[in-house]
């Protein structure tokens, strides 16, 4: 099969013939119809700061396909069906997975790092991976859940406890924190507000339905224009990884507010202002990833059509433009949200 490969000390993927993996009684073959590219991929490829176990490898871990081939002991899917895979890998046997939270396994990974993802013409993957994809989701759409969808609905919904009226306030609106706007209209009928220091970022959380914009490089103190523009914050979740966004906004947290921290920064959080964490009983909490719980529901928000996802889809491209793809959402060219492969 075709397939894009990361060597080791490269910064460009190889597009090469390579064996189609065996597969195993417990696995699926999908045919992969489409791929998103996520930010870390370019952190993986072009500027080598994130890491996979293995060289080579095949990244790619926001797919979507058509079930080729199923192996003897699969029973919930066949030939023909559509799928999403999840983005992150597991043990399936420990104590967290048993129980649901797959992203607090200790062998957690992730496709397309810890093992061969989706930039290629098929995938084989575990059958406990998969979900059903209805027929009126398209690949496009349905391949983004995967990560770019299901990590801010997990930060959002779950350890955000975002409640109906709540206000919302997104730090960072790129691949991730878009989509959080996006859940957060959904599940909100209270204000949600975008900040970010890109205007293009800022324009998409608009369409995704943001009742206002905060352009960062034009104020001095997000914590004080928050409080100028709502009558204070329930849930303020970070994609941004800059910290002194979140310290600076302590004082604009109503009681009993939660911050959530999604996005990785090299700066320590440093709360100078302790007491009113405490005395505000403020929590905060981290996030990563998503568990068994994200996808069908958001795919049910979807049918329901409360999460629209048309305007993340930027453009459809071959597998032999990864290359440019990525080079593409590394230099914000054209203000791309998700370019999406179709091996």
């Amino acid at each position: 099969m075709k397939a894009a490969v990361l060597e080791s000390g490269k910064k460009i993927l190889d597009i090469r013939e390579v064996p189609v993996p065996a597969l195993g009684p417990d696995q699926v073959k999908v045919k992969i119809k489409a791929c998103g590219i996520c930010g870390s991929d370019v952190h993986l490829v072009v500027h080598g700061t994130m890491k996979c176990k293995h060289h080579p490898r095949v990244p790619g871990h926001e797919s979507s396909g058509v079930v080729e081939e199923i192996g003897e002991n699969v029973s919930r899917f066949k030939k023909g069906d559509r799928v999403v895979i999840a983005a992150g890998t597991s043990c399936g046997v420990c104590k967290q997975c048993k129980s649901g939270h797959e992203n607090l396994c200790k062998d957690l990974g992730v496709f397309g790092f810890d093992r061969d993802g989706s930039f290629a013409e098929y995938n084989v993957v575990e059958e406990r991976y998969l979900y059903s994809l209805p027929d009126a989701i398209p690949f496009d759409q349905g391949a983004i859940l995967a990560d770019a969808v299901s990590t801010p609905y997990h930060a959002i919904r779950y350890r955000g406890n975002i409640q109906d009226g709540d206000t919302v306030a997104i730090f960072g609106c790129g691949g991730l924190g878009i989509h959080a706007v996006a859940v957060a209209r959904a599940l909100t009928s209270g204000k949600v507000i975008a900040l970010d220091v890109d205007k293009g970022s800022l324009e998409n959380a608009a369409k995704y339905g943001a009742d206002e914009s905060v352009n960062l490089k034009e104020i001095r103190n997000p914590g004080k224009t928050l409080k100028e523009i709502t009558s204070g914050v329930d849930l303020l979740a970070d994609f941004s990884g800059y910290m002194s966004n979140v310290e600076e906004s302590l004082r604009a947290m109503n009681r009993g507010g939660r911050i959530v921290l999604v996005g990785i920064g090299k700066q320590p959080l440093k709360f100078q202002i302790p007491f009113i964490l405490i005395e505000k009983m403020i929590s905060v909490s981290g996030s990563y990833g998503s568990d068994r719980r994200a996808i069908p529901e958001l795919i049910d928000l979807y049918l329901k059509g409360k999460i629209n996802l048309t305007h993340s889809i930027t453009s459809h491209h071959p597998l032999e433009e990864v290359n440019q793809c990525l080079e593409a959402l590394d230099e914000r060219k054209g203000n791309p949200i998700r370019f999406i492969i179709e091996p």
